[in-house]
């Protein structure tokens, strides 16, 4: 099974955030932040940065859309918490 870590990254309402995200299995997980137009891609053995500030309070779900589901060794979420 893939899984983002940690799982549950909170954060502070209109903080501006540095997210780097290394991939250490899997050749490639292409990405979302739901409720965001953020997007990317990690790929194993390289770091993705992914900038931005948290505008509204909520959970944003941190998506891969390669294994978003059981059948696809998922769900791979982690959950972004602003408040």
């Amino acid at each position: 099974a893939y899984l983002w870590h940690p799982g549950v990254i909170p954060v502070k309402k209109g903080e501006q955030i540095k997210l780097v995200i290394r991939g250490i299995n899997g050749e490639s997980h292409p990405f979302v932040i739901e409720g965001t137009d953020i997007k990317g891609e990690v790929k194993k053995g390289k770091e993705t940065v992914v900038n931005f500030s948290a505008k509204e309070e909520g959970v944003y779900r941190l998506i891969c859309l390669a294994h978003a589901e059981a059948s696809t060794n998922g769900p791979m979420i982690a959950y972004i918490v602003v408040d």
